[in-house]
């Protein structure tokens, strides 16, 4: 009986858990809500047994769910906040890290002292240069290892750097001066074959696995990937009227098992005088 008691509260705290990050990243930038399902320990039941002599053996939490629903766009008004509408990731990765790269879906970028394009955390976007003074076509197979940081020049021929615009495909133009624009590098776009098994760094950033599948690279409003929205980012897939729902249900299971552990204590207590 206190195994059962004990699996019953277990769970709910970790629901609650599972809530309260929710809920206090529910103004995180990019940030994709999770969820607890449960399953029931195994009683050795079969077909023949008499349904109404069952005796459940306690809850177990099955898995953790990470919902990869369309987040709102939150308009900021600076030229260089994107935000995906559709499937993709953006791709980063660390100073110092040669290979490797983490997916995030913070599309708050800005430039460093060295103009390169950085994200939130200070890490660099990945990307494909653009070559004789034009962008790479959609119809180029791209690679992780084709990628490269994408570096704005402060000036060119002594002439610096007056603007910087990104178009819906990704495409960074940047203008020195007063002359024409010049096309610089296209903004790349990653989706993995299950987005659940991505690992979870933290600050929206995740990490590919074994689990997650195969990557796919491509440019944004190419075929399968989604588009940019500048000027915007994408704000978190969290719904406070829900989570506070199911808190409370969660902290009813809690208090629930919590009664019965004691109503058991008490009957033990009797028998044993």
């Amino acid at each position: 009986m206190f195994s059962v008691i004990h699996s019953g509260m277990s769970t709910a705290l970790q629901e609650l858990s599972t809530i309260s990050n929710n809920i206090s990243n529910a103004n995180s930038t990019g940030f994709k809500k999770s969820s607890v399902s449960f399953s029931e320990f195994y009683n050795g039941s079969n077909a023949s047994s008499v349904e109404s002599a069952m005796v459940g053996l306690g809850v177990n939490v099955e898995a953790s769910r990470r919902s990869n629903s369309q987040g709102a766009f939150v308009e900021t008004e600076r030229a260089l906040d994107a935000a995906i509408s559709g499937s993709g990731y953006f791709m980063t990765q660390a100073a110092g890290q040669e290979e490797g790269y983490s997916v995030t879906r913070n599309g708050a970028f800005s430039l460093d002292s060295e103009g390169f394009l950085v994200s939130q955390d200070g890490e660099f976007v990945l990307g494909m240069s653009a070559t004789e003074e034009d962008f790479v076509g959609d119809d180029v197979v791209v690679d992780v290892g084709t990628l490269t940081r994408i570096q704005v020049p402060i000036e060119e021929q002594e002439v610096p750097l007056s603007s910087i615009s990104i178009g819906d495909n990704g495409n960074l133009l940047a203008t020195f001066g007063e002359g024409e624009e010049v096309p610089v590098a296209t903004i790349s776009l990653s989706i993995v074959s299950n987005p659940d098994g991505l690992k979870q760094l933290g600050g929206g950033k995740y990490l590919q696995t074994d689990s997650s599948g195969t990557i796919f690279l491509g440019n944004p409003n190419s075929s399968g990937f989604g588009s940019l929205k500048m000027g915007f980012v994408e704000g978190s897939n969290v719904d406070i009227t829900t989570e506070m729902t199911h808190m409370i249900r969660a902290q009813q299971q809690f208090n629930g098992a919590a009664r019965i552990m004691q109503t058991n204590s008490d009957m033990i207590e009797k028998m044993t005088r």
